[in-house]
Order: structure tokens, then sequence, then C-alpha cells
């Protein structure tokens, strides 16, 4: 497998299975990994530190995650952020998170190596 360089990742999910899922698999891989369980956390970290990726859930209670999509990319527009979505992802609103400058988008339920290939096809 391709060895990445060692990443500061974000991860925002309501849920916190998913948030302590993806920290312990991108931390055994050597990536630096914070998690926030809302949007508005999410901001707040991003207004503090760089992150290099974001994996945001479209789906959040408060503020919606297309929202802290584009809040993040105006505080920061070099971070890449993928979503992560529970259903099928369509085509038209695809192309909406990409306007809005989403790099990428995964499915739940995913694994390790759905993680691995997104985050190689970002070109870290």
């Amino acid at each position: 497998m391709e060895k990445l360089e060692v990443l500061n990742i974000l991860v925002v999910d309501d849920e916190e299975d998913i948030c302590k899922m993806f920290t312990k698999w991108l931390s055994l891989e050597g990536h630096r990994v914070t998690s926030a369980l809302t949007g508005k956390k999410a901001i707040n970290l991003v207004n503090k530190d760089y992150f290099n990726v974001v994996f945001l859930d479209i789906v959040m209670p408060g503020i919606p995650g297309v929202e802290v999509l584009e809040i993040i990319k105006k505080i920061s527009p070099e971070t890449k952020v993928v979503m992560i979505t529970g259903s099928l992802m369509k085509e038209d609103f695809w192309n909406e998170l990409r306007q809005k400058g989403a790099s990428g988008y995964i499915q739940k339920p995913f694994k390790m190596e759905d993680i691995n290939k997104c985050l190689v096809s970002l070109g870290n």
C-alpha cells in the first residue's frame, strides 16, 4: 500500500462512534486526528488550526454540513473537504458540493481501505 505523508485531519460527524473509528484508523496510519461532533465546534477548530483534510458529515444537527463546508473553505481555502454521506449521492447534489469546494465523498458504511483510497486520490 502507498504510504501517505502525515496529515492533520479533522473528522466532523454527530455520531461519536464514527469519529472514534476514524480517529483510531487514521492514527494507526500515523496521522494527527481531531474530531468534532458539531459543525460549530468544527468551525472553531478550523479557525485555530490548519487541517490538510476534513471529513465532514452532510447531515448534522445545528449547522448543516453543506454550510459548514462553505465556512471551512472561506477560512481555509486550501483545506480539502471530503463529505460523508449515509445515502446515495445524487450527481446534481455532488456537483453542487464540488462547486462549494468539496474534494470528494465517501459513503457509509466504509472501510479503512475506502478512507485510504480517498486520501490517495486527494494527492496527499
